[in-house]
């Protein structure tokens, strides 16, 4: 699924799964980026990032827009799904990382807007996790998220239509 920065084409949209798949929910970014996967227009990029999101930097580069989908924990009912900006993080920041990861995505963008290297559209989709123990499933409520997470996107990149309009199961 992920490319050589070299090799790859420079699509204007970028989608980042970030996650550990043996982590449960925390894989949800990467399991969303793989339903993706013949879902969207063709001209947006697919990337199954990992939980050390310094490693994607090649990815932002020249780049009009960036979709992070990532795991949250907000303390929510798992399954919940959430759409915001870095900014909206930004504003409501309270010292307690809202992402799972050490080196998260949010930590990405701000490096990447002090390297000029940061698209100027940024949105996370994520989703609330209900397990983080080891393990390659995610939970029925995060499963069941996914087509959520789809419709959204589809609003993101302004695409016309449901989900279900590709004809296939939309069941993860």
């Amino acid at each position: 699924m992920t490319t050589a920065p070299e090799s790859r084409s420079m699509s204007g949209c970028v989608i980042i799964g970030i996650g550990n798949p043996i982590k449960s929910d925390d894989g949800v970014g990467v399991e969303v980026v793989r339903y993706l996967e013949g879902r969207l227009p063709g001209d947006v990029e697919l990337v199954e990032g990992s939980v050390y999101c310094a490693d994607l930097f090649s990815f932002l580069e020249g780049r009009t827009k960036v979709i992070f989908i990532d795991a949250i924990d907000a303390g929510e009912e798992p399954g919940a799904v959430f759409r915001f900006s870095p900014e909206e993080v930004r504003q409501r920041k309270t010292g307690v990382s809202l992402s799972v990861h050490d080196f998260g995505p949010y930590e990405l963008i701000a490096a990447a807007r002090l390297m000029k290297q940061c698209p100027e559209d940024v949105t996370f989709v994520t989703v609330q996790v209900k397990n983080v123990e080891f393990g390659e499933e995610l939970s029925e409520e995060v499963r069941a998220a996914i087509p959520r997470v789809h419709q959204l996107i589809l609003e993101e990149l302004g695409c016309q239509g449901e989900p279900s309009d590709t004809g296939e199961d939309e069941t993860p």
